[in-house]
């Protein structure tokens, strides 16, 4: 298989870039094609203007997808880009390496995203999601540094939870473009653990990028169930209550585990959508879900394969 790791760091010697350098060693160690587009390092320029092409559809006006289109038809790409998309469409693997800065990845990389993904050679509006460059089979990864921890990030945190932070790179680059976003891979406030714990990163980071091509991603909405792309969701959504039908015994207590186990699973699979359990000694338990199905009953069906399904009652009220 083969990988593009496109990294974002001034510093060579960062934890950024000793991340880039273990997934691109652990890629070649088994067996795949690796190619590095270290931006700082290229001195890639992020400003995207009529410097991208050798030719103009509009000398007056400058409208970028215009001219996007004009330069895929009369092979009009500057060299550089011309270089980074061919990079692109070779890959089965998109890894973009960088750390977080203000909520985001860094402007040179967002830059190189601007330039590269160009209207007409890269995405048009046939071709998108699962009909985009990656056909809905290429993957994308996420490999990033943060300042603050893992605990500031989980949703109950000062900071906006990381699946929110991650939307525009997850659902509108990869997914956009028809590459499967895997679950990211983070090293949490780098610049403030210990060395052992910066080696045992690493070593975590080898195994994960060993099985990168072998994992199964998190299930988007495909392009197919939105009606004239502008149309809603054809699946509907519903809120979901649970309560116990039982106090709790041991057998019940025994399948927590694995009840939690199948809610995860069911997100990845797209028919959870959220999920807020309270704690086990909570007097008034209830559990609430979000989740997205073609009817009732199909999400009935789907909630009975909770493990714990026959201690449990579900109410399900369909919502806007």
């Amino acid at each position: 298989m083969k990988a593009l790791i496109v990294h974002a760091h001034p510093e060579p010697q960062s934890f950024s870039s000793a991340l880039a350098r273990a997934a691109a060693d652990a890629l070649s160690a088994g067996g795949h094609d690796v190619r590095v587009t270290d931006l700082y390092a290229r001195r890639f320029d992020p400003v995207s203007d009529r410097r991208n092409f050798t030719l103009a559809k509009n000398p007056e006006y400058f409208k970028q997808q215009m001219e996007e289109a004009h330069a895929t038809e009369h092979d009009g790409f500057a060299g550089e880009l011309l270089t980074e998309m061919e990079n692109l469409e070779w890959c089965d693997a998109l890894i973009f390496c960088f750390p977080l800065w203000w909520f985001g990845m860094p402007a040179i990389l967002k830059g190189w995203v601007d330039r590269v993904f160009a209207y007409g050679r890269i995405y048009n509006s046939s071709k998108i999601y699962e009909t985009g460059l990656g056909k809905g089979q290429r993957r994308g990864l996420v490999l990033m540094t943060t300042g603050g921890g893992e605990k500031s990030y989980g949703g109950r945190g000062v900071n906006p939870p990381l699946e929110s932070i991650l939307v525009p790179i997850q659902h509108g680059i990869f997914w956009f473009n028809g590459f499967q976003p895997l679950e990211p891979f983070v090293a949490w406030s780098a610049a403030h653990i210990s060395d052992e714990d910066r080696h045992e990163i690493l070593t975590r980071l080898r195994a994960r990028i060993a099985t990168i091509f072998d994992e199964s991603p998190p299930e988007l909405p495909r392009l197919a169930d939105f009606p004239g792309y502008v149309g809603l969701d054809l699946k509907k959504r519903f809120a979901v209550t649970i309560t116990r039908q039982t106090e709790p015994d041991a057998a019940y207590r025994g399948l927590v585990a694995s009840e939690r186990k199948r809610v995860a699973e069911l997100r990845r699979l797209g028919f959870v959508t959220a999920a807020a359990f309270p704690t086990d000694d909570e007097p008034l338990w209830r559990a609430f879900l979000e989740v997205r199905a073609a009817s009732r009953e199909e999400a009935q069906r789907e909630l009975l394969t909770l493990p714990p399904a026959r201690y449990l009652d579900f109410q399900i009220t369909e919502i806007r």
